[in-house]
């Protein structure tokens, strides 16, 4: 049988003896269609090719290391356990069976499955003579008995033959299957890939200590990485169209620059100085004229719009024009250079959706309405006809596509969980991606006095899932958190014995930063719904988060309560002026603003004097008189990233220290002398959040359990 193409064999309407009918639903192998009662159902190629190869052999227990052999090859890597099972419990939805009292599909535990509906005769009946097919007689009996039988004994061969045709013709591009393999296996973090024009090679950043660190160049299926640059700032690679040079964004200081390298070494070029903006990215235009980045007034804004940087004489032009309280990042140019597609998003930075805009002006097309965060920039089709990018959207970091022209994304196909940063190669088959894995524990350092610790922490919140900014309630027998343990980030509460974990939100979007009232009845907290964040309050426990209305069309986040608990402050943006720290009555009322020169995580001083605050644009903690007074800076390098990773006690201020290749460490900052005590030096990488007991004998931190990133390749990407 000669080896067709499946767009040749669509083409063509399937024999009735590529059909296989049981019950209600027939299969259809040779165009991969599975009908119920003759109306088509959806079902992926994966499950489909799993229903083939049971139906193949009924009856009969099809093992799972067959069903890895005929369905990923050897070089093919994927959670093989996690595929299969996806797989099967796709069919069975396909099929209305069920697991537990299968009508088709029935599961031999740890051992694999068998199809178990009857099917039509396939065999003679027991007893019956055989004839001898050497002889006249023989052909003409076996003939009669092939008319008698209806061509049911050709079913078992057609089944054969077209399932072995399916896995005979994966050399066919269009049924291939995919390959995810990693692209190098070198030690450390691998992010920002970036596929040459040609395909044959990829540019990525790489962090594994100071003198690691850097751009690399890999080449496809080929030899060990190569350094490029060494600075632990750099990031964000983009290929000129020729293939010779890299250009690249370093960041140094609240700065960044962007620079040119020669692709195989040599000395590099600085063409652009500015101040580091929110977002990042960077994308040659296909003529090699131009560079799109994302463009920045001050090193202390976070707001940033794309501009073109021209290389003949260093001039930037601004391409988009964010509305206020909007940032501009991440751009790619289309692959005939008509259009740069972009992500815009809110400053608080949960906000993310897909814009195009054509590269010479214009308005700007919003092609995305999710309001979720997004992991690099999109990347390009290799037609012109879609974008590819990383999203959320309630669930782990997948890849999706969309339309240029509009509609509704759809996910792309294949095992893409933790999925980040996109490039697709210009003959549009090979796409690299940044794959991602961590785990978050909250962890309990006891305390023995205000300046040292008693006993090493160890974590007591290990549920599945991330999680952070963490909040002691006010008898200490609970914390709050926000988690990701259910796809969405909302607010949960356990026992700080780690059991008892319950689920203050469902909100299907991103709840954060919750805080207890002082009298443990109410957790207030941070929500965004859509473009904006807003505060809202839940009754603990059982209780239906409500907003609390505070500044419309702003930016309203990171809630505290007041020590007696009639104050709510929050945190608000407007228009391009930086955040500021407000207050509004607890039952509601008019918010009074606090701050006149930025702030954001506001907390109340036990004593109920000081309001102590960082500068989300600048940094530090600083601290502002209740009654009345000129604000100081309390804690000077603690860099604006770190927000919440500081709490208020009596005696001083416990706050988290990250520092570049440094541990990172909690230290104590004493009021009375003034002095800095070191407590602890975290062994792993930290994530958002510290929190102080109310007693003030142990402090809660978030800290990674496991913590990786790599370059990942897919062939037969379509």
């Amino acid at each position: 049988m000669d080896v067709q193409s499946c767009s040749e064999q669509m083409a063509k309407p399937a024999s009735a003896s590529s059909v296989v009918r049981f019950g209600p639903y027939e299969a259809d192998l040779r165009i991969g269609e599975l009908r119920r009662d003759g109306r088509r159902i959806k079902l992926q190629e994966q499950p489909f090719r799993i229903l083939s190869l049971l139906l193949e052999r009924p009856g009969e227990l099809v093992t799972r290391d067959e069903l890895r052999g005929k369905l990923w090859p050897a070089d093919t890597f994927v959670d093989f356990d996690h595929g299969l099972n996806s797989g099967v419990a796709r069919l069975r939805e396909a099929l209305g069976d069920s697991a537990d009292k299968p009508l088709y599909i029935e599961t031999i535990a740890k051992r694999g499955y068998r199809f178990i509906a009857s099917l039509p005769e396939l065999a003679p009946p027991v007893g019956t003579e055989v004839p001898d097919l050497g002889s006249r007689k023989g052909r003409k009996a076996e003939r009669h008995r092939w008319g008698q039988l209806g061509g049911g004994a050709a079913l078992v061969l057609v089944i054969v033959s077209v399932v072995g045709v399916w896995y005979r013709s994966r050399s066919d591009r269009s049924v291939s299957l995919l390959e995810v393999v990693p692209l190098v296996g070198l030690r450390g973090f691998q992010a920002t890939p970036a596929f040459s024009p040609d395909g044959s090679l990829v540019a990525f950043r790489q962090s594994n200590g100071a003198r690691n660190t850097g751009i690399y160049t890999a080449l496809v299926g080929g030899e060990n990485p190569v350094q490029l640059t060494h600075d632990p700032g750099d990031c964000c690679p983009s290929w000129s169209p020729d293939s010779r040079q890299i250009a690249l964004t370093r960041y140094f200081d609240h700065r960044f620059s962007i620079v040119i390298v020669p692709a195989l070494g040599g000395t590099e070029r600085h063409i652009y100085q500015g101040a580091a903006s929110m977002g990042g990215g960077l994308t040659w235009s296909p003529s090699g004229k131009s560079l799109a980045f994302p463009e920045s007034s001050a090193a202390d804004s976070p707001r940033s719009w794309i501009s073109l940087l021209w290389l003949a004489d260093s001039t930037t032009r601004a391409l988009t024009l964010p509305p206020a309280g909007s940032a501009d990042h991440e751009p790619a140019f289309s692959p005939d250079g008509s259009q740069v597609a972009f992500v815009r998003s809110s400053i608080a930075g949960v906000s993310n959706d897909v814009f195009v805009i054509p590269s010479g002006g214009g308005a700007a097309k919003r092609l995305t309405f999710y309001n979720q965060p997004i992991m690099g920039p999109p990347a390009w089709t290799a037609d012109g006809r879609e974008l590819v990018f990383s999203s959320g959207r309630g669930m782990v970091k997948a890849l999706w596509r969309v339309s240029v022209t509009g509609g509704l994304p759809r996910p792309v196909a294949g095992p893409f969980a933790e999925a980040a940063w996109p490039s697709i190669s210009a003959k549009g088959n090979t796409l690299v991606y940044e794959e991602g894995v961590s785990k978050f524990n909250l962890w309990r350092l006891p305390l023995r006095n205000a300046t040292h610790y008693e006993r090493p922490p160890s974590p007591f919140i290990v549920e599945k899932g991330d999680k952070m900014r963490p909040d002691l309630s006010p008898d200490g027998k609970k914390v709050a958190f926000e988690s990701d343990r259910l796809g969405f980030w909302d607010i949960w509460t356990c026992d700080t014995s780690g059991f008892d974990c319950q689920q203050v939100t469902s909100l299907h979007q991103t709840a954060g930063r919750a805080r207890w009232s002082p009298n443990g009845h109410y957790i207030a907290f941070e929500f965004h719904p859509q473009e904006r964040s807003e505060i809202y309050i839940a009754e603990v426990p059982g209780g239906t988060p409500h907003l609390l209305r505070t500044i419309r069309g702003a930016d309203n986040l990171s809630p505290s309560w007041s020590r007696n608990g009639h104050w709510l402050y929050f945190s608000s943006k407007q228009g391009r002026e930086p955040f500021q720290v407000w207050k509004i009555p607890f039952s509601g009322g008019v918010a009074m603003k606090l701050t006149q020169d930025g702030g954001i995580s506001a907390v109340e001083s036990p004593d109920e004097r000081f309001l102590y605050y960082s500068k989300y644009e600048k940094g530090g903690i600083w601290r502002l008189p209740i009654e009345g007074g000129r604000e100081t800076e309390v804690v000077e390098d603690l860099d604006g990233k770190g927000w919440p990773n500081w709490a208020v006690s009596r005696e001083g201020i416990y706050f988290l220290r990250c520092g570049e290749f440094k541990r990172p460490s909690i230290d104590f900052l004493e009021f009375r002398s003034g002095k800095t005590f070191h407590i602890w030096t975290l062994e792993k990488e930290p994530g958002w959040g510290l929190s102080l007991a109310p007693d003030g004998r142990s402090l809660t931190y978030v800290q990674s359990e496991y913590v990786d990133s790599n370059i990942m390749l897919v062939r037969n990407f379509r």
